[in-house]
């Protein structure tokens, strides 16, 4: 049995397969439909925005996620509540461990401080590998 049997894939698989198998033959380059030869190049200048929008586009992209992500978690929550749920046992010295939240604020707190580590390290890296400038 092979996994590569075409009535395993479905038929835009099967044509992408069969269209690289051709261009390969032809020895042709084929170029992606959304890349344009002659895209516009940023300058330095406009880095600085454009990098400013992606962040900003990607963490509001984060923040919506996370938010339906949530919304959903407490929906079913709420709709597993009215499940009955059995008394689990009781373990001595678990009570007085922390609980969730205090868990969750104690990993990212480590997060942070490992993430701050590492971009300590990298900026001392990039500053080790620029040249000095001539006075």
């Amino acid at each position: 049995m092979t996994y590569l049997a075409d009535d395993l894939y479905p038929k835009h698989v099967r044509q992408t397969r069969n269209n690289k198998k051709v261009c390969q033959k032809r020895n042709t380059k084929k170029e992606h439909p959304m890349v344009t030869t002659n895209a516009k190049t940023a300058t330095a200048s406009e880095l600085p925005e454009i990098a400013a929008q992606v962040r900003e586009q990607l963490v509001s992209s984060v923040k919506q996620g996370q938010k339906l992500t949530v919304d959903a978690v407490q929906a079913w929550t709420k709709a597993a509540s009215a499940l009955p749920f059995p008394e689990l046992p009781q373990f001595p010295g678990l009570a007085s461990l922390p609980g969730v939240e205090a868990i969750t604020a104690y990993t990212f707190d480590l997060a942070i401080e490992l993430l701050n580590a590492q971009r300590d390290f990298a900026v001392q890296l990039a500053v080790a590998f620029t040249p000095a400038k001539a006075a």
